[in-house]
C-alpha cells in the first residue's frame, strides 16, 4: 500500500501537459544561479525508525540541471542490498518553462549490478531521465525499507559548492526508548526547527577558494547515529567508540582462526628473526606475495571480514579480510596486532569527528604495537613498504579494535621533515645556448608516491609523464631510471638525462639562463580569488632541496652577482644563492612548505609568499661572452 507521502507526491508528478507549470527555471532567484551547475529546488528527507533494526526512509527531490557538469542528476541511482529494499520510485521531467515532459516509466528504470568483478549483493536502481536542452528539471520520490540499522542517512543539502539550494529539510523520528544522536556541521543559524528536524533555504553556490581543505569549504551537514542498533542479526551499541568497537570485535571474533599447518608454516618462516619488527616484516612480505585484493560484500560480509582461513585458502580478500588475515598471521607468530577501521582518501584526513561515535568508515588496516616501534600496515597493497601509510590513510583518526572495544588513535604524520625531494643537477651549457642536463634525485615518503608507481612502468610511460610534468619549454628525455628503496619512510632514486635545446635565451653577447630548472612553479591564486575560511599551505608539508651546477662554455662569465634570497614565514621558508667558481655557477635552492592550518586573515600574506618564491625561481642568470683579444 502506498504511503500518504506518495499520494501527495503523485498529485504533483502525474499531471498532464496543459496543467499549471511546475518549477519553471525562471522562478529561480538570480543569486542562486551564480556559480551554480544545478539548483536543488526541493529536497525533503524523512527517516522513520521503527525499532533497533528497522526503518523507513522517504526522499523527495527536485533538481534543475543547468549544464553538463550536473548531467548526472538526470540519471539518479539508488543502491539496495540485503539490508535495504526500494519499495517505490516515482519521477518526472520538466522543461525550462516547467511544462511536464514525461513521467517515469518502467523502461526508464535500469536495475544494474555495479563492479561485476567484485563479489557483493549491491545493486542499483538507475533512473534514466535525461533531456537534450538545458535547463531542465528532474523530480523524484523514493521509499526505502531498512532491515538492519547501523547507518542512518546523512543530510547533506549542499553536496558540492556548485549546487545552490532553494529549500531542503530533514527529520528523524524514533520510538520511545530508542535514542539517536546528531552531529551538526556548518548548518545555518536557525536551521534546527525541532528536536530532530532541520530546514534550510537559499544556500548559494560558490567557487571553492584555492588551497581550501574539504573541511574548509564548510558545506552544511547533519549526521545521525543510533545508540542501540541491530544489524545482520547482531545487536550493537554505539554511544561510545569503545562500545562500537566491541560490536566490531564481536563480528571478527569467529573469523581469525587459521589451520594448524598454516600456523606451523608461519612459525618456521620467522624462526630466525632476531626481533619482533623482523617477524612483522616477514609476515607482511608473505601477505603481499601470496594474496591479492578482491572486494567481498555479501550481507553482513560488507562489514564482517571473511574468515582468515578462507583468505589463506583462496589467496584473496578485501581490506577487511586481508587486514583480519594479517592480524591472525601475526598472532600465530606471537605478535599481538589489532584490526583497525579508518576513513581513507587523500582529502578525508579530517572527515571523522573523534567526539561523535559513528560507523562512517570506508577502509580497514592493521596496527602492531611493539616495544621497539608501533607499526601500521596497509594490507591491500602488494607493493607498499611495510609500516608506511601513504596519503590514503596518514594523519587521521583511526579506530583500533581491541578485546576491550574501540580505541581512538592517530595514524602517523608525514610532514615537511619527512616528505623530502633532493636533487643534484649538473647542466653543461653549450656556446649556442643549448644544454645537456643530468640529475640524481631522491624522493622520500609521500613525495615518492608517484615515482614509486612509475618505477614499475615502462620507459615510454615514464617519459610521457615527464613531458606533462616538467615546466620546461623545450626538452627531450634522453634517459630515466628509477630505483625504489623500501622502509618505514620509503624513497625512490631517480637518474635523469635531458637535452635542452635553446636552454639559454641569446641576445647578442648575453645569455639569459634559468636559475631553477626541475622545480615546479607554485600555484598562485588569481588576484580576485576569495580567501578560504582557513587553509593549509600544503596538505602535509614538504621540503625541496636543489644543488645545481651549471658548467659554462669557455669565454663566458656571470655578469653581476645575484642577490641571495631568504624568506622566513608562517607558511614555510625559501632560500636561494648563486656562487661563481672556476667556470661554474653553483646554485643552492631550498623551499619548505608546511601543513599548518592558518586562518583566513593570513591568506594575503601567503599569496605574497607564493609570488615571491615564483619570482625568485623565474629569475634568469645573465652571462656575458668575454671579448677575445688579437
Amino acid at each position: 500500500m502506498r504511503s500518504f507521502f506518495f499520494t501527495l507526491l503523485l498529485t504533483t508528478i502525474l499531471i498532464d501537459a496543459v496543467a499549471q507549470p511546475m518549477y519553471p527555471a525562471s522562478a529561480i532567484p538570480p543569486d542562486l544561479l551564480k556559480h551554480a551547475n544545478a539548483v536543488i529546488r526541493v529536497h525533503e528527507l524523512v527517516f522513520e525508525v521503527k525499532n533497533k533494526g528497522e526503518a523507513i526512509e522517504r526522499e523527495h527531490k527536485v533538481v534543475t540541471i543547468l549544464n553538463d557538469e550536473a548531467a548526472h542528476f538526470g540519471e539518479p541511482a539508488f543502491p539496495y542490498y540485503e539490508f535495504v529494499e526500494i519499495e517505490d520510485i516515482e519521477a518526472s521531467v520538466y522543461d525550462a518553462t516547467g511544462k511536464l515532459v514525461r513521467n517515469l516509466k518502467k523502461k526508464d528504470i535500469k536495475d544494474v549490478k555495479p563492479l561485476e568483478y567484485f563479489i557483493n549483493d549491491l545493486r542499483l536502481k538507475v533512473l534514466e531521465l535525461p533531456s537534450r536542452n538545458y535547463p531542465y528539471t528532474v523530480e523524484y520520490a523514493v521509499v526505502k525499507k531498512y532491515k538492519g540499522l547501523m547507518f542512518y542517512p546523512e543530510f547533506t543539502p549542499q553536496e558540492s559548492p556548485s549546487y545552490a539550494i532553494e529549500y531542503a529539510s530533514y527529520s528523524v523520528g524514533v520510538p520511545a526508548g530508542l535514542n539517536v544522536r546528531f552531529w551538526e556541521s556548518n548548518m545555518p543559524e536557525g536551521s534546527k526547527t525541532g528536536e530532530a528536524t532541520w530546514k534550510v533555504n537559499n544556500i548559494k553556490a560558490f567557487r571553492p577558494p584555492p588551497y581550501s581543505t574539504k573541511k574548509a569549504l564548510k558545506l552544511p551537514k547533519v549526521i545521525a547515529a543510533p545508540e542501540a542498533f541491530s544489524f545482520g542479526g547482531v545487536e550493537g551499541e554505539m554511544s561510545t567508540w569503545q562500545s562500537y568497537g566491541k560490536f566490531i570485535a564481536k563480528l571478527n571474533e569467529t573469523q581469525q582462526g587459521l589451520p594448524s599447518e598454516v600456523e606451523q608454516k608461519l612459525a618456521e618462516m620467522v624462526k630466525d628473526c632476531p626481533d619482533d619488527p623482523c617477524k612483522v616484516e616477514r609476515v607482511y612480505e608473505y601477505l603481499q606475495t601470496n594474496t591479492r585484493y578482491f572486494y567481498i560484500g555479501l550481507g553482513i560480509g560488507g562489514w564482517q571480514p571473511v574468515a582468515a582461513s578462507k583468505v589463506d585458502k583462496y589467496k584473496y580478500g578485501d581490506c577487511k579480510g586481508l587486514s583480519n588475515y594479517t592480524v591472525a598471521m601475526l598472532k600465530a607468530v606471537g605478535i599481538s596486532a589489532n584490526y583497525v577501521l579508518i576513513r581513507a582518501g587523500e582529502r578525508e584526513f579530517d572527515a571523522q569527528n573523534p567526539e561523535f561515535p559513528n560507523p562512517l568508515f570506508n577502509h580497514a588496516i592493521a596496527y602492531v604495537p611493539l616495544k621497539e616501534e608501533n607499526i601500521w600496515l596497509e594490507c591491500t597493497s602488494q607493493t607498499e613498504s611495510c609500516g608506511f601509510l601513504s596519503d590514503f590513510t596518514d594523519n587521521r583518526m583511526a579506530l583500533v579494535i581491541t578485546p576491550e572495544g574501540g580505541k581512538v588513535m592517530h595514524t602517523p604524520v608525514y610532514d615537511e621533515t619527512k616528505n623530502l625531494v633532493k636533487r643534484v643537477t649538473e647542466i653543461q651549457l653549450q656556446p649556442d645556448g643549448n644544454a645537456n642536463l643530468k640529475s640524481r634525485d631522491n624522493y622520500a615518503c609521500i613525495a615518492q608516491d608517484i615515482m614509486a608507481q612509475l618505477e614499475a612502468l615502462s620507459d615510454e610511460v615514464r617519459k610521457k609523464y615527464l613531458y606533462q610534468l616538467l615546466d620546461i619549454k623545450n626538452f627531450e628525455v634522453k634517459s630515466i631510471s628509477l630505483k625504489r628503496n623500501k622502509g618505514r619512510l620509503p624513497s625512490v632514486e631517480r637518474q635523469l638525462e635531458l637535452a635542452l635545446p635553446n636552454f639559454a635565451a641569446v641576445n647578442g653577447k648575453r645569455f639569459f639562463v634559468p636559475i631553477s630548472v626541475l622545480s615546479q612553479k607554485l600555484e598562485v591564486p588569481l588576484s580576485d580569488a576569495e580567501a578560504p575560511s582557513f587553509f593549509r599551505p600544503n596538505s602535509r608539508g614538504y621540503t625541496e632541496m636543489d644543488s645545481i651546477i651549471i658548467n659554462l662554455p669557455i669565454g663566458f662569465k656571470l655578469e653581476g652577482q645575484p642577490t641571495p634570497q631568504k624568506l622566513e614565514t608562517k607558511f614555510g621558508s625559501y632560500e636561494q644563492q648563486v656562487v661563481a667558481s672556476d667556470g661554474k655557477l653553483l646554485v643552492h635552492r631550498k623551499l619548505v612548505m608546511n601543513g599548518i592550518q592558518q586562518p583566513k586573515e593570513e591568506f594575503p600574506a601567503f599569496v605574497a609568499f607564493l609570488k615571491a618564491v615564483n619570482k625568485a625561481d623565474n629569475a634568469k642568470l645573465v652571462l656575458v661572452k668575454e671579448s677575445v683579444g688579437p
